[in-house]
């Protein structure tokens, strides 16, 4: 009995000394949590100060810590980002950012309500009224603190922009972007993966009258793709030309869109010829092409005539299904070159030099 008794009283140094340490430990978390979250606010104003010395102006109301103790959630009302010299403006209702006390290089937002952009197009301002019912996005970022990852997805986006009178909506959108910064050594520039995006939206509802024949809801548009070639800052037509010099493509790794009666699944490589125009060599498969003939036509924006031709031509090389669904165009090439955009044999477009 005695060698128990004896037994017990030394293992309480030993659990005293642990629970000691992990009061102390627990001390010493919380102090740093709480330091921590009173010098975001001034972190904050000091990156302000710093985007100020480049042009941009951000401003928001006094920042609202919490989410002790596993995290910072930062909450922000009226955040506003005014890059007038690159010609564009937001204004949000609130934001709220949170990242873990001990990873500072990802971070998670969440958004609703007024989201508003102005932009200008060279000539004059625009607005842009949006309202967001729920939006979240997450931003990670490398060790020299540029941004490697961007993923955001928005629930129910309403829009009123200049393009149009009426109310733009979108049922759900998402899209991610991704930034390498290693390349293999011996790799040529235009083998050079600079990153890869994609988007994702369903359920765009278009203000009335504007789609025309083909109807005001476009059911889904997705693409993703990857940028090959060299990408390095400075002015935006500069780069550019040494991307198209040095050999740079745009690979499309899928497109799919489907609105009214057309749908489109394609493919391919895009680029830039000596004029700025696109160049492009992919392969898709088309359904309810006849039907969006007929809308053109109904339309005035294509020649009867030449609307015959392209409907003969399409239908020569189309499948034509047993179940009596519209005939398909299957893996047909669709070519831009020489400023033309060619789908098969069909000249269906001019394809203009892009300025940036």
């Amino acid at each position: 009995m005695s060698k128990l008794r004896h037994g017990r009283f030394k293992m309480m140094p030993l659990t005293l000394s642990v629970v000691g340490g992990i009061v102390i430990a627990i001390i010493a978390y919380t102090a740093y949590w709480f330091v921590a979250s009173d010098e975001i606010g001034e972190r904050i104003a000091a990156w302000s100060e710093e985007q100020r010395a480049r042009g941009i102006v951000i401003e928001a109301g006094e920042p609202e810590v919490s989410g002790y103790p596993l995290q910072f959630e930062v909450f922000l009302r009226q955040p506003s980002v005014n890059h007038s010299a690159e010609g564009w403006v937001w204004r949000g209702e609130a934001i709220t950012a949170s990242f873990r006390p001990w990873q500072f290089n990802e971070f998670d937002f969440k958004f609703r309500g007024r989201n508003d952009v102005r932009y200008f197009d060279g000539e004059a301002w625009h607005d842009i009224q949006g309202e967001i019912e729920d939006g979240t996005a997450r931003l990670q970022l490398d060790d020299e603190r540029r941004i490697k990852n961007f993923l955001v997805d928005l629930k129910q986006v309403n829009v009123v922009g200049p393009w149009a009178e009426g109310l733009t909506s979108v049922r759900r959108f998402r899209a991610r972007a991704e930034r390498r910064g290693d390349h293999d050594e011996g790799e040529k520039a235009e083998q050079r993966a600079f990153g890869s995006a994609g988007v994702e939206l369903e359920g765009i509802r278009l203000p009335p009258g504007f789609g025309e024949e083909m109807g005001d809801e476009i059911d889904y548009l997705n693409f993703d793709l990857s940028l090959y070639g060299p990408v390095s800052p400075g002015d935006t037509a500069q780069v550019v030309r040494v991307w198209r010099d040095e050999g740079g493509t745009l690979e499309l790794n899928s497109l799919r869109f489907r609105w009214g009666p057309l749908g489109i699944e394609t493919n391919g490589t895009i680029s830039l010829d000596s004029e700025m125009r696109p160049i492009a060599s992919l392969t898709a498969d088309i359904i309810g092409y006849g039907d969006v003939i007929d809308a053109l036509i109904m339309s005035n924006m294509i020649p009867l005539g030449d609307a015959f031709l392209a409907k003969v031509a399409f239908n020569v090389i189309a499948d034509r299904l047993d179940d009596g669904s519209p005939p398909v165009l299957r893996s047909v090439p669709v070519i831009a070159q020489d400023g033309s955009l060619f789908v098969g044999p069909v000249t269906v477009a001019k394809m203009p030099s892009l300025s940036f």
